[in-house]
């Protein structure tokens, strides 16, 4: 059972939260309230941008904000994920929340800080970037996918031009930064 604390200072938005939580026997409620600190221990809260610039959180948050996830600020507290107020699902609430509690950070499109573009990779180039990541080099990655050497240099040289990478080691990085592996 993953427990839960909401802190909202907007009583129905913040019940809104609790109901969909509530639905998910996987969840139990342990705070809701308009201001933090939290009265028990949490493995995740659900918290307005204001809670979270109010309040230290010993847990990892799941931020609901009107702002752009790049101006969100947070006091010595892991910011897991970031929702949209206005549009926000009781699924991508779940779906955040269950995330976050197993350690995961969350990403939607269009949290990109400016200047950043979203790159969409082909699986084959891809999976080439995660064995890149895990350290393999160029031969095994080849002995892997069943494709030749030439073939996977130029999935790498692909993979670093739309990266914007000078390197293997850089493209990997930035993957990772950008949620691609």
């Amino acid at each position: 059972m993953r427990r839960v604390a909401v802190v909202d200072e907007e009583e129905i938005f913040r019940l809104g939260i609790v109901a969909c939580l509530a639905q998910d026997p996987t969840f139990e409620i342990v705070f809701s309230g308009a201001a933090g600190p939290l009265t028990e221990e949490a493995d995740v809260a659900v918290v307005s941008a204001q809670a979270l610039a109010r309040h230290a959180f010993e847990c990892p948050v799941v931020v609901c904000a009107n702002d752009s996830p790049t101006s969100i600020r947070a006091k010595r507290t892991v910011v897991a994920a970031v929702l949209p107020r206005a549009t926000l699902t009781g699924e991508q609430l779940v779906a955040a929340v269950t995330a976050t509690a197993a350690g995961l950070w969350v990403s939607s499109r269009g949290d990109l800080p400016e200047g950043i573009e979203e790159v969409q990779l082909d699986p084959r180039r891809r999976e080439v970037l995660r064995l890149l990541a895990e350290g393999a080099d160029t031969v095994t990655i080849s002995e892997q996918l069943c494709y030749s050497v030439r073939t996977i240099k130029a999935f790498i040289q692909d993979i670093e031009h739309e990266l914007s990478a000078s390197s293997r080691a850089q493209a990997v990085a930035r993957g990772i930064r950008r949620g691609i592996i």
